[in-house]
């Protein structure tokens, strides 16, 4: 793989950890209001991403390098609104691979990451899967509650199987 190409899955998995971290607050019960908003307004996304944006940028000791670019952060916009606009239906989908099939018991990050994963999978064709499952996986590795992971990858591979 070339260095133009591995910068570009960079800058992409950087963009998807982006959006988990802004579908994650905006999961939270104090954020429901402003989340239907954004759905519905594209005033209101941008400036909900803006007032995230300050926060995330702040540099502290674990993000000493927070920035994201301008086409980096377009990706990301991306992902945010398709993940919100489409969280109902895929909600529905990630719920039917559930072994308990209730979606309210899912810790919140860990529903972040299905949200976009699930998103990516259902409407990105060109691409494969285990791209998706991989990056997702990885982000629960990192953010998401310990063995977070092993539950990600088998609910976004039976997605991908069922897509």
């Amino acid at each position: 793989m070339n260095e133009n190409s591995n910068n570009k899955l960079q800058k992409r998995t950087l963009a998807r950890e982006y959006a988990f971290k802004f579908i994650y607050k905006h999961l939270l019960s104090d954020f429901i209001r402003e989340k239907n908003q954004i759905i519905s307004d594209n005033k209101a996304l941008e400036d909900a991403l803006n007032l995230f944006d300050q926060t995330y940028y702040e540099q502290d000791n674990e993000h000493p390098d927070n920035t994201i670019d301008p086409h980096t952060k377009i990706f990301a916009r991306d992902l945010i609104l398709g993940s919100l606009r489409h969280e109902d239906e895929n909600s529905e989908l990630i719920e039917k691979f559930l072994s308990n099939q209730n979606i309210s018991k899912v810790d919140r990050m860990n529903l972040a990451v299905l949200l976009l994963g699930a998103y990516e999978i259902k409407n990105d064709k060109d691409t494969n899967p285990g791209v998706f499952i991989n990056e997702y996986v990885n982000i629960a590795k990192k953010y998401c509650p310990n063995d977070s992971h092993g539950f990600i990858n088998s609910v976004l591979d039976k997605i991908a199987k069922d897509a």
